[in-house]
């Protein structure tokens, strides 16, 4: 058992695949009341059978996370349950590759939509319930293509710096109300995310070949909880990842120049047409 997260409160939208799982394992394991909050009404019963060793400490509610009435209504149950809430991790999301040239507008829309209007939907409501207790922890799961321009991930990378904003004003404004805030930027972690996404113009065969380099899902997790317990303002899951987004602030020049060669690899490698 672990002190910190012994028998808090924790919400993890998007919790029912990927990065969101495996934070509710780790959690459960450290013997935390976990709350998945995820549009997936088939993954409920997996879930809850997957955890049922742990069934009376976790709960599944069907919710979407980018409709605010759906998030509102999720809240409010859970606060007619809970007393307080300790932790809410917004993880909710999709992924999207290609180059912004090949990306219809529709995809642009939506993915704002499921991305970042879910995110701040989830913090919203959450720094609503935190201000009125004066406590919690408010952690938002970003990725490293909202810190710099990665090639074929620039309307992804969008919605990532919409919520990396949001995240580190936040962190400044509820300092006063006691309320903890965080950021996460992943690196390219191994979760079906990459499975479910839209690729426009990309052979998306080719770009899942380099699977074998993602780094896996439970040290993503574990080094973000480690994160959490020192509440830290951005929570890298990987090193490499934060020194690259360290060369971008301090030579911008320097990374855009590397980031041109990558990009013309990427168009010859994993183009479709």
């Amino acid at each position: 058992m672990d002190r910190k997260f012994k028998d808090a409160v924790i919400i993890i939208t998007g919790g029912a695949s990927g990065i969101g799982k495996e934070l509710a394992r780790q959690l459960l394991e450290r013997g935390a009341e976990v709350i998945i909050i995820d549009r997936n009404e088939s993954s409920r019963a997996g879930i809850l059978s997957e955890f049922q060793s742990d069934s009376s400490h976790i709960t599944y509610i069907i919710a979407d996370m980018a409709d605010k009435q759906q998030a509102a209504n999720a809240f409010e149950t859970i606060l007619q349950k809970h007393s307080k809430i300790d932790y809410v991790i917004n993880g909710a999301g999709v992924f999207l590759g290609g180059e912004i040239r090949d990306t219809p507008l529709e995809s642009w829309h939506l993915i704002t939509q499921n991305n970042t209007f879910a995110v701040m939907n989830g913090t919203y409501y959450a720094y609503e319930a935190m201000r009125a207790q004066a406590c919690g922890h408010i952690v938002n799961i970003g990725s490293a293509a909202g810190l710099m321009p990665i090639p074929a991930m620039g309307v992804y990378g969008s919605t990532k710096y919409a919520i990396g904003g949001l995240t580190q004003a936040l962190r400044n404004e509820a300092k006063e109300c006691n309320v903890r805030v965080s950021l996460v930027c992943p690196t390219i972690v191994d979760t079906p995310l990459y499975d479910t996404a839209t690729y426009h113009k990309v052979n998306k065969k080719r770009a899942l070949e380099r699977r074998a380099s993602f780094q896996s899902v439970d040290v993503a997790a574990a080094r973000i909880i480690r994160g959490i317990k020192k509440n830290k303002p951005v929570i890298h899951t990987s090193a490499s990842t934060q020194f690259i987004s360290l060369i971008y602030r301090c030579s911008p020049t320097l990374y855009n120049l590397f980031a041109r060669i990558i990009l013309k690899k990427c168009r010859a490698r994993f183009r479709a047409q």
